[in-house]
Parts: structure tokens; C-alpha cells; sequence
């Protein structure tokens, strides 16, 4: 269906037969709004936005710059769509979120909490972008992957398939991380060698990634990550005690020789 401006969108707020409800909403002239689109509860549309298709902005949201909320997005709570930024398919922006600069949420994803989606990254899929998290740079969060907490990921870095990032993560770089990674509180992950998973014997899985200083941590699950403490973490399988000493020995060394002179 084609947009309508500002000023057609402020007339169609009188509800006329077999149309969707759109009410309190404040508007401009440059602004385009798509009849079947729902705008209403607070919403702002401002500057040259568009809410196209059958979108939905729902509360004290605000949808600005040259944004695009179109086909079945949702834009709601006091969630924020700005600069070049466009939320489609079945997605949903909620809560406090923002997604600004060239970023695009797609397919069935999820934006909540204070979450940032910016750059010209991109969440789609199932995905689920939670927490404080930021997400820039020209990532991409796809599959049914969660990011979570405070976690940072930037740059390249595509993280799919199961995988969990929370805590305080940060993972930058050209990466591709999937399966069923679970990267958490204290990793610097800059490079594929910085993580490995593990297949528990009893067919559950664990990570063992890189931490600042070279230190390594262990991710089970969204609850249960961060460095390791030999003599007071617990160990899942013992095998691991002896990759964990190999790690610590090559992550440390690795730190040591990048560390500038004193």
C-alpha cells in the first residue's frame, strides 16, 4: 500500500469503516504513515520517518530521522527507531531499546530492555538482543542466538546458531561464532582461537574462552560463566582441568609479549 504523508495520516485519525484504529499521535508533515499501519498510545513520528505496511508503534515510542518501521514490526514501550534505521518483517523493538545509525532488525527478532542495535549492524532471525547490550559495527546477531546483559559486539563478528554472549563480554573482530558458545563475564574475544567448546561426556557442552589479561573463563549457560578460579571453580569434567592450565599458559604468554614495555 502506498504511504501517505503527514498531513493525509492526521485526517485518516478520524476512524472511518473497516479502517485501523490510529490515535494519539504526534506527527509532521514529511512523516509517511501506511493506513494500515497502527501509530497510537503516545507514539511520535517525526522528521521524514516512515511507518509503512501494517507496523505497529504502540506507547511513548518515537520513530525519527528517516527511520523505517514497516510490514509487521513492532515498535513499543519507549523504544526508539532513528537515523537510517529500519525494523521489518515480524521484529520486535520493545522497552527501552534503540536502533539508530544504518541498523536493521528483521525477521522475528527481538530488541528489549536498554539494548542499542547501531552502525550497520544487523539482528534477524530468532534472535534475541537483551539487557545493555550494544551491538555496532557491522555485526550481525542471527539464528537464535542471545546477546544479553552487557555485553559488547562489534566489528565483524557474526554470532548465530544457539550461541549465548552476556555478562560482560566483548566480542569484536572478523568472527563467526555459533553452535551452542556460551561467552560471558570478563571475555575479550578478538580472534577464533580465543574460544573453544567442549563436549561434556554426559553430551552437555562448555566454553572456555579468553578473558582480559589472558585469564580464562568457562560459559555453561546465561547463568553460569565468567574466569576461572582454579582450587574454587568446579569443574564439569576433569579433562578440562589440563586444557584450562594449557590456556592460562598460551592466553598469559600471548598477553605478556603484546603488553607494552614498563
Amino acid at each position: 500500500m502506498t504511504p501517505v504523508n503527514g498531513r493525509i495520516a492526521r485526517l485518516l485519525h478520524r476512524r472511518r469503516p473497516g479502517e485501523p484504529k490510529t490515535d494519539a499521535v504526534a506527527t509532521e508533515d514529511r512523516t509517511r504513515i501506511s493506513p494500515a499501519a497502527r501509530v497510537a498510545a503516545g507514539a511520535t513520528v517525526r522528521d521524514r520517518a516512515t511507518v509503512g505496511g501494517e507496523a505497529v508503534a504502540l506507547g511513548m515510542v518515537t520513530v525519527a530521522d528517516t527511520a523505517i518501521l514497516t510490514e509487521h514490526a513492532m515498535l513499543g514501550g519507549m523504544a526508539t527507531a532513528r537515523g537510517r534505521a529500519v525494523l521489518s518483517g515480524w521484529s520486535a523493538v520493545i522497552e527501552s531499546a534503540t536502533v539508530e545509525g544504518d541498523a536493521w532488525v528483521f525477521g522475528r527478532a527481538v530488541v528489549r530492555g536498554d539494548a542499542s542495535i547501531a552502525g550497520h549492524a544487523q539482528v534477524f532471525g530468532d534472535a534475541t538482543v537483551a539487557g545493555g547490550t550494544v551491538v555496532d559495527g557491522t555485526a550481525w546477531i542471527h539464528g537464535s542466538a542471545l546477546v544479553t546483559d552487557d555485553a559488547w559486539v562489534t566489528g565483524r563478528a557474526q554470532i548465530g546458531g544457539h550461541a549465548v554472549v552476556c555478562g560482560t563480554a566483548t566480542v569484536s573482530g572478523s568472527l563467526r561464532i555459533g553452535g551452542r558458545t556460551v561467552i560471558g563475564d570478563g571475555a575479550e574475544i578478538t580472534c577464533a582461537t580465543d574460544y573453544e567448546t567442549h563436549r561434556l561426556s554426559w553430551g552437555d557442552s562448555v566454553t572456555l574462552y579468553r578473558c582480559d589479561g589472558g585469564v580464562v573463563g568457562i560459559g555453561r549457560d546465561v547463568k553460569m560463566h565468567g574466569p576461572v578460579t582454579l582450587g574454587r571453580t568446579h569443574l564439569p569434567d576433569p579433562r578440562l582441568l589440563a586444557r584450562v592450565d594449557e590456556l592460562a599458559e598460551i592466553w598469559g604468554a600471548a598477553t605478556a609479549l603484546a603488553a607494552p614495555d614498563s
